[in-house]
């Protein structure tokens, strides 16, 4: 936004007006002397045209635009820029995203569950203010994608980025956890969470979900858990991470509740099942409004003074026109 800190000497532009009238329309300008043309034996009085009358017009252009961003500079114009600032610390949040081929199931139409799941992400991110937020992926392992961080640009581009199959075929939910709890542990915000969506059970990995809750439970991350899609035989597409070839058939998958019913009431979160997307949307506005602080907000305002480039613009014009009226016009003495 663009201001001026002393508008009055404004006024002056209210001059223009009277010096167009008292130049161009007001008949008594200038003198006058009473001359009989019937004696005068000269050549004919002519009116300056072709290239010099262009430079004349020209020249009093320049010093009409030269003066106006001369009085514009003297209202001191500033760009004012206004950023809000939050001074309360957010959340830390850490989604851990299934990522095995049976989230290509396409009960959610017309996307497939793992589709669904990262638009719905999407909309989450873009709505959090303040709140770090990283990215964990599992399949048959377990890999962090993205540190809790408030660059949310970045954070949905690496989400944008996976593809299924990327981490094998088996569903390692435990390490997906442990990856989680790994790195929030390390971050000093008074509240921490963790995401999980998945649509299977965990049959992979070292580590099982309730000695990653447990881990969770003892440094104070909550776990909201999230099952996704139904029980019943779905169709399924995936792509072939090597040769990029579309396979297509049904899938039934086989949701352990029970467990994520435990881990997430061992850690005073809370569990939900989604079979499509607006149960989905319904559940991410759920954990929006139970994970939310109170913040305190002030308002930073930067000021940058532009009155030095009107000077320089409108000094630069004047002084055109005056070497047009001198050098060029002979006007000047």
């Amino acid at each position: 936004m663009i201001s001026l800190n002393q508008p009055g000497w404004l006024f002056l532009l209210f001059i223009y007006p009277v010096m167009f009238w008292a130049g161009f329309i007001w008949k008594g300008r200038g003198g006058r002397i009473k001359f009989p043309f019937g004696i005068w034996e000269g050549a004919e009085f002519t009116f300056s045209s072709g290239f010099s009358g262009f430079l004349s017009k020209f020249s009093i252009l320049l010093f009409v635009s030269g003066s106006f961003l001369l009085v514009i500079a003297m209202a001191g114009p500033e760009k004012i820029e206004k950023q809000p600032v939050v001074l309360s610390e957010g959340i830390d949040i850490v989604i851990v995203l299934d990522q095995s081929p049976s989230m290509g199931g396409m009960d959610f139409p017309p996307l497939t569950r793992f589709d669904t799941a990262r638009e719905i992400l999407r909309q989450f991110i873009s709505g959090r203010t303040g709140d770090s937020i990283g990215l964990v992926t599992f399949g048959s392992k377990a890999v962090l994608r993205s540190p809790p961080t408030t660059d949310y640009k970045w954070l949905t581009d690496r989400l944008n980025d996976l593809e299924l199959r990327d981490l094998g075929d088996s569903t390692a939910v435990g390490m997906g956890l442990a990856v989680a709890v790994l790195h929030l542990s390390e971050l000093d915000s008074p509240e921490k969470v963790i995401l999980l969506l998945t649509d299977g059970d965990d049959n992979s990995g070292e580590i099982r979900p309730e000695t990653a809750a447990g881990q969770a439970a003892a440094l104070g991350i909550k776990i909201y858990s999230i099952g996704i899609g139904s029980s019943r035989e779905v169709p399924i597409e995936l792509k072939e991470p090597e040769t990029g070839k579309i396979i297509k058939g049904k899938i039934q998958t086989s949701l352990n509740e029970k467990d994520l019913k435990n881990i997430a009431a061992l850690t005073g979160g809370s569990y939900w099942r989604a079979n499509g997307p607006e149960s989905l949307k319904s559940v991410f506005s759920a954990i929006d409004s139970l994970e939310s602080v109170e913040r305190k907000v002030t308002v930073k305002v930067n000021r940058e003074s532009l009155y030095r480039r009107f000077i320089l613009a409108g000094g630069i014009l004047v002084l055109l026109a005056y070497i047009f009226r001198k050098y060029f016009l002979g006007e000047i003495p």
